[in-house]
């Protein structure tokens, strides 16, 4: 299904969409990025999609309030209902106060495998948070408007089952935006996240530490104290991620070319850059609409290195004459915060990173998180107000430098669907087919049929 984002106005739709697949799960690009509402093990699943939602609605010529909600239901070998939207936000000036379940804006047309940025997709369902931000990017005082900002600062609870109940979640970050030319623009900044406090299920650690004090150490990505577990006193408090990220945009007419790069890092590592290749890398161009083509994006992805040197767990260390343990990442992945970087069993960060481990029906983590991906996709209209969407993916999986695979995993992933939306008829009608193919997960096939109408 594609839904757009909403408008200026007040918004409503219903959707109802049937999902058919050959083996025991939907394809893997029919579940990927659609902000957690299809969930794994069902074949077959009817789903019936409720949003409504109104965005910069003014009181004033300073204040202004918008608000969303969205809810689904599915029906098949395992049914459920959940609420993914349900959000209120107050701006003043631009300057925003937002709080409820709430998902990142759609970049890319929607093309990205990760929405341009490793840890921050669009493949979980939004968890509750409250968020404050500068709502855009904002002139630097004394630079004649070359130089602009943005910036926010968030904290909200992974309420889901997992392996320390009640984690919290913080999330900062900055950008700077140079406009040196009316047709150029360089966007660089980081994007912060710890997992934080909670209770967790080893009895040998119990209740992390969430005082005043202790949320300085987590924020400032500082060590623990003597009440932190032993490897938050060793290394750094809590569970420590983020990537940095780079963008250049230009324009040429009613063409947009757009640059990206997203950096992970864990801990230090990655802060210094000592894992360096490991990077996403894509390339966005967009042509304008009523084009058959009015989008293409291309993406490299290389997680495999770590932090590594050479292509081993263990390096032979020359001082001591003997073969040592490398210190390495293990991406998205935590000791202490065993169900790793996912929410309701889903990956927060990049899809790729997967398959993500269940036992007991608590997430443990992804089994791999050294891989290399070539991801492409392209959107754009045909004839008869008719617009068309393709992804194809491929992934090449290595497990984790503690528990390599034998052999890589590969696997091929595509979505084909169309879109036909036409003003003067009533409703709106949706049809994809995905596939995968390869040997990480099972060869699969599905098609997709949706109807929606919205006010």
């Amino acid at each position: 299904m594609i839904i757009p984002a909403l408008a200026q106005q007040p918004f409503a739709s219903i959707s109802n969409a049937t999902w058919t697949s050959t083996g025991n799960n939907l394809p893997f690009w029919m579940t990927a990025n659609q902000e957690g509402i299809i969930r794994a093990g069902n074949p077959f699943l009817n789903l019936t999609d409720v949003q409504a939602g109104m965005a910069g609605t003014p009181v004033s010529s300073a204040l202004s309030l918008s608000w969303g909600a969205r809810a689904v239901a599915g029906l098949g070998p395992t049914s459920y209902s959940q609420v993914n939207r349900a959000w209120a936000a107050i701006a003043f000036k631009g300057w925003e106060l937002k709080g409820g379940l709430f998902p990142d804006t759609a970049r890319y047309s929607g093309l990205s495998s990760t929405n341009g940025n490793l840890a921050r997709s669009l493949n979980a369902r939004p968890y509750p948070a409250l968020q404050l931000s500068t709502g855009r990017f904002r002139p630097v005082p004394l630079t004649g408007g070359v130089i602009y900002f943005s910036a926010l600062y968030s904290e909200g609870l992974l309420n889901d089952n997992r392996h320390v109940k009640n984690t919290r979640l913080h999330h900062k970050s900055f950008y700077l935006m140079a406009v040196p030319a009316g047709t150029l623009k360089i966007r660089a900044g980081f994007d912060h996240f710890v997992m934080w406090g909670g209770t967790s299920s080893s009895d040998a650690i119990g209740r992390m530490p969430q005082d005043f004090v202790s949320y300085l150490r987590y924020i400032t990505g500082s060590r623990g104290g003597d009440d932190f577990p032993e490897t938050d006193r060793l290394n750094v408090a809590g569970n420590q991620l983020g990537t940095w990220q780079l963008e250049a945009e230009k324009k040429w007419g009613s063409t947009t070319a757009t640059f990206y790069l997203s950096h992970p890092f864990e801990d230090f590592s990655g802060v210094n850059w000592r894992n360096w290749p490991d990077n996403l890398m894509g390339i966005h161009l967009s042509f304008g609409t009523g084009r058959l083509i009015e989008s293409v994006v291309y993406e490299y992805t290389s997680t495999m290195q770590q932090s590594a040197r050479g292509n081993a767990l263990y390096r032979w260390d020359e001082n001591s004459s003997q073969w040592v343990r490398q210190e390495v990442d293990n991406y998205f992945n935590h000791g202490v915060y065993r169900s790793g970087f996912t929410y309701h069993r889903q990956v927060m960060a990049s899809p790729l990173f997967f398959p993500v481990v269940v036992s007991n029906g608590i997430s443990t983590g992804t089994s791999s998180t050294r891989f290399r991906a070539h991801h492409a996709g392209m959107a754009g209209s045909l004839p008869w107000h008719t617009g068309w969407k393709g992804i194809i993916t491929y992934v090449s999986h290595h497990g984790t430098w503690a528990r390599p695979y034998p052999a890589a995993r590969k696997q091929v992933s595509a979505l084909l669907g169309l879109h036909y939306v036409n003003p003067a008829f009533p409703v709106e009608f949706g049809l994809s087919a995905a596939a995968d193919m390869g040997n990480t997960v099972p060869a699969n096939s599905g098609i997709c049929l949706s109807v929606t109408k919205r006010w």
